[in-house]
């Protein structure tokens, strides 16, 4: 069905005729059935450390500024911070209301910490009502506060104790 296929290590491509893509769906979508495992249709964040707010200092950042360039082979540590709080001035902001700005809090340190979650504005219900939850995140640079930092979220889920 494939006239040609390929493509780098990172992506994949291929051609076919428009009139074998029904088909080409269907077979691809038997295999799939037939292949993929429950457990494999759940996204995971492999998480390198749990910390609390007040490890993020100006120095940790910096350190952390060290590994780059991060790529495929040399990703971005994920860090962990359980119970947090909306602080109380977190938003859904994006022009289809898609992200979440967030002020966060944890129950360890008390520091308050910015981050933006993209694509996750349907947590923002949970995080408003007040109770914890964990976060999954990269330290990030803030490009519209000069100096700052800011927490990237990569996943949000109610806190074990809630």
């Amino acid at each position: 069905m494939l006239i040609n296929f390929g493509g780098h290590t990172y992506a994949a491509g291929l051609t076919l005729k428009w009139e074998n893509v029904k088909e080409f769906r269907n077979r691809f979508q038997k295999y799939v059935d037939e292949h993929i495992e429950p457990y494999q249709t759940e996204a995971t964040l492999d998480i390198d450390a749990v910390i609390d707010f007040k490890d993020i200092t100006k120095k940790f950042h910096n350190d952390l500024k060290r590994f780059a360039p991060f790529g495929p082979e040399n990703v971005k540590p994920l860090f962990c911070t359980k119970d947090v709080f909306d602080f109380g001035t977190s938003k859904v902001v994006g022009r289809e209301q898609e992200h979440i700005k967030l002020e966060l809090v944890d129950s360890n340190s008390n520091n308050v910490m910015n981050g933006i979650a993209f694509g996750q504005s349907r947590s923002a219900r949970y995080i408003k009502s007040k109770r914890s939850f964990d976060i999954v995140y990269t330290v990030e640079d803030n490009v519209f506060k000069r100096g700052a930092v800011q927490l990237q979220i990569e996943g949000i889920r109610p806190s074990e104790n809630e």
